[in-house]
C-alpha cells in the first residue's frame, strides 16, 4: 500500500482535487445522493474510522450515509478549511443538522445538532482511495439528549 509520495510523483492537479471533495460532500449532505461515492472514489475506498471501524467500497459508504439521511433532516453543510498537498488533502466541515428519525436507538428529539468532522483523503488515479475520518461522537450523543457518565477523577 502506497502511503506517501513525493510532490514530484504526485500528477493529480489539486484544484481538481478539492473540487472531488466538494462535489463529494455537497452531492452527500445537500442531494442526499450517496450514490456520489461510484464517481468521487475507487470501489476499494476505505475510510478509517473511530466509531464505525473501516469502511470498505461504495455500498458501504453509502450505507453509512444512508444512516445520517434518515436519521437527520435539514442539512447544511459547509467546507471550513481544505488543503492539498501532492495526492493528500485535509479538510473540516460543520453539519448543521435536525435530529427527525431514530439514531443507533435514538427516537427522533427534533434537535438541532451541530457535528464538526475532519478528514484526510488520499487520492490514486483522479479518485479517492482512503481517507481517514474524525469526529466527535460524544459530543454528537449530548445534542441529542443522552447522559454520558463522566469518570471519575
Amino acid at each position: 500500500m502506497v502511503v506517501w509520495r513525493s510532490l514530484e510523483e504526485t500528477t493529480m492537479d489539486h484544484q481538481h482535487m478539492r473540487n472531488i471533495i466538494r462535489r463529494e460532500n455537497e452531492e452527500l449532505w445537500h442531494a442526499s445522493n450517496p450514490e456520489i461515492y461510484k464517481d468521487s472514489s475507487h470501489d476499494h475506498r476505505v475510510t478509517h474510522t473511530v466509531t464505525f471501524g473501516d469502511i470498505v467500497g461504495h455500498d458501504a459508504h453509502s450505507k453509512l450515509t444512508q444512516l445520517y439521511l434518515e436519521a437527520f433532516s435539514d442539512h447544511h453543510m459547509r467546507i471550513d478549511h481544505l488543503v492539498v498537498e501532492g495526492d493528500h488533502a485535509a479538510y473540516r466541515i460543520t453539519h448543521q443538522v435536525k435530529h427527525t428519525g431514530t439514531y443507533m436507538g435514538i427516537e427522533p428529539t427534533g434537535n438541532d445538532v451541530k457535528i464538526v468532522m475532519s478528514y484526510f483523503v488520499r487520492f490514486e488515479d483522479d479518485k479517492i482511495a482512503e481517507s481517514w475520518m474524525m469526529w466527535d461522537s460524544l459530543l454528537l450523543l449530548r445534542q441529542l439528549g443522552v447522559e454520558i457518565p463522566m469518570g471519575q477523577a
